[in-house]
């Protein structure tokens, strides 16, 4: 029996098989020549982003959907935190990211992304930022994964992520 294939999705973090993905609605206003083609809609209610096919990521092991959900978990409290809006269930919304963080953390070895046609680690990907009066620096709100560049062999590429090895 073969793996099944998974995505994930880039707003909200819901992961599952590519056939749960809806159709892929507006592509034109939404994927642009040289973006990476989405699985498919998200199928979370009132969610709507793009899933995106997950390459070799389709482990138990595998951290990618988890972290994604504590990043954007952690960005929603932040602004509900900051807005004042703090919603009554925040006790619960504190204890799911902090079982993220404690399965992350306690999953071994550090990763860094390797480019899969050259091997380098020099992986960009891009992200959008805000400026966060308070701390007076930008802060990141979003990685976008979907689409990298490696800056060793100057190429849009797909990459893994590879325990970080140390020089002898």
């Amino acid at each position: 029996m073969g793996k099944i294939q998974t995505a994930t999705c880039q707003d909200c973090g819901w992961t599952g098989p590519v056939e749960d993905t809806k159709e892929f609605r507006h592509l034109y206003e939404r994927v642009h020549p040289g973006d990476v083609m989405p699985a498919g809609d998200c199928p979370e209610e009132g969610c709507g982003g793009a899933a995106m096919l997950d390459l070799e990521h389709n482990g138990e092991d595998d951290l990618r959907p988890p972290m994604v959900a504590l990043m954007l978990g952690l960005d929603r409290l932040h602004l509900n935190i900051h807005s004042g809006a703090l919603p009554a269930s925040i006790g619960a919304q504190v204890n799911e990211l902090a079982d993220y963080a404690r399965k992350a953390l306690a999953a071994g070895p550090r990763l860094q992304p390797v480019c899969k046609t050259c091997g380098g680690t020099g992986v960009q990907v891009d992200a959008w930022a805000f400026w966060d009066v308070e701390e007076q620096r930008w802060a990141l709100h979003s990685v976008y994964e979907a689409a990298a560049i490696c800056a060793d062999c100057d190429v849009e590429c797909s990459y893994a992520m590879k325990p970080v090895t140390q020089a002898p």
